[in-house]
């Protein structure tokens, strides 16, 4: 029974300072970092109309989810879906590729 609750004493200890090693660890659950606070000299107008002058301009940064849909659209080939299916079915009959649905 001591050496329970000798295990369980240092368990506990253990559980209570891993807070203790919290650094920054860059997305862990229940981090949340200091907010630095800057002085901008720009106002929040001046801000916005930069971010439309940039959209229209088409020198806004693509960033987040969907970004590089683009690089799909601009992708061109010269070679026709018949062309590109018939070389998907000939690897996946010969092992070059593995199975699914083609």
């Amino acid at each position: 029974m001591n050496k329970f609750v000798a295990s369980a004493l240092i368990a506990a200890a253990g559980f209570a300072a891993a807070p203790s090693f919290a650094a920054d660890f860059g997305g862990e659950v229940g981090y949340v970092p200091q907010v630095s606070s800057t002085v901008s000299g720009l106002s929040r107008q001046a801000v916005n109309a930069e971010v439309l002058q940039a959209e229209r301009n088409g020198t806004m940064p693509a960033y987040g989810e969907g970004a590089d849909a683009g690089a799909l659209v601009s992708a061109k080939s010269n070679v026709s879906r018949d062309t590109v299916r018939a070389e998907a079915v000939y690897a996946v009959r010969h092992g070059q590729q593995v199975g699914g649905e083609v």
